[in-house]
């Protein structure tokens, strides 16, 4: 077992001596002290982030406050429970909470069981507000991007190979991604796989939900979430997509498939949650995806403005 400290300032200029001193006087070796020194508004916490990857079952995390290391309510929430996840132990040294104890765990919980009660209580209001404008003729929503016209006219101008989804999305002024939405894969119609054009050289984190984008260098766990959302993939091309493959800094580094049966979620824009496998090996490319043409390992140069693509099963 292992006891850690974790202390955070908000600027280069601010003094963490006193959460250090704090965490020492707690038991905390000098040399298990993590300092980062980054706003609290920010998501990403590059050292909270390396501290956590090195926790091991049975060990501590030390704090001296609450908002050293929670950047709201909901990251506190789910710090806690990754915690208890992998049996990491939590002490607040200033609010006397500590989760190895029996009091610890039940105040965590109780202020879990609020959040949920919050979440719960949003989505009841919004489902009532939602029924009660449909049974007066209001349906809501956005209206389309594109008329049916519109998305016919742009297959054709995509399907002839002469433009760039950039021009067409140009074209009728709207994004690329709406565009990448309304396009089919390909104008037979047979089964396709998604191929996602990456680069190692940017780590993208969003700010709202701390969540990883593209090539994450973590986990298997973490990079299966950034590995399967959010695409824009339409609902009517949900049946057709077997398969995504990563292309990272040129050469194709995994191959997922998509489990079959398996239940599509999307977000409020239509972007798609795609229920992905785990990473493919060879023998399981031949057999699901005998068509495919792309192997591991291959050279697959990145085409500058293209960011994915279709190829047909």
């Amino acid at each position: 077992m292992t006891r850690y400290g974790y202390a955070r300032v908000s600027t280069r200029e601010q003094n963490p001596e006193s959460q250090f001193d704090a965490l020492t006087a707690a038991g905390v070796a000098p040399e298990n002290i993590v300092i980062e020194k980054i706003s609290g508004k920010l998501a990403s916490r590059p050292k909270l982030d390396q501290l956590l990857e090195r926790l091991e079952p049975g060990d501590q995390v030390v704090v001296t406050r609450l908002r050293r290391i929670g950047r709201n309510h909901q990251h506190l929430l789910d710090l806690v429970a990754w915690f208890d996840k992998h049996d990491v132990d939590f002490e607040v040294l200033e609010q006397g909470i500590d989760t190895s104890t029996p009091l610890g765990r039940l105040f965590f919980r109780f202020m879990a069981a609020l959040a949920e009660f919050d979440r719960e209580a949003i989505v009841e209001g919004t489902r009532e507000g939602l029924a009660a404008a449909r049974a007066r003729g209001r349906v809501g929503g956005r209206p389309p991007a594109l008329t049916q016209r519109q998305i016919d006219q742009a297959q054709i101008m995509y399907d002839s190979g002469k433009y760039t989804v950039d021009e067409i999305a140009e074209t009728f002024r709207v994004s690329r991604s709406t565009m990448y939405k309304q396009l089919a894969a390909h104008q037979d119609g047979h089964d396709c796989a998604l191929v996602v054009y990456r680069n190692t050289r940017t780590r993208k984190v969003d700010a709202y939900n701390n969540r990883r984008f593209g090539e994450t260098g973590q986990s298997e766990e973490v990079q299966l979430e950034a590995d399967r959302k959010w695409w824009p993939i339409a609902a009517n091309r949900e049946s057709r997509v077997k398969a995504i493959v990563y292309v990272v800094d040129g050469v194709v580094t995994r191959i997922r498939g998509i489990t079959p049966g398996a239940k599509w979620k999307r977000d409020d824009r239509g972007y798609a949650d795609v229920p992905v496998t785990a990473p493919l090996t060879e023998l399981e490319i031949a057999r699901q995806l005998p068509t495919l043409g792309i192997a591991l390992g291959d050279r697959r140069p990145h085409v500058r403005g293209k960011i994915r693509e279709y190829v047909s099963l």
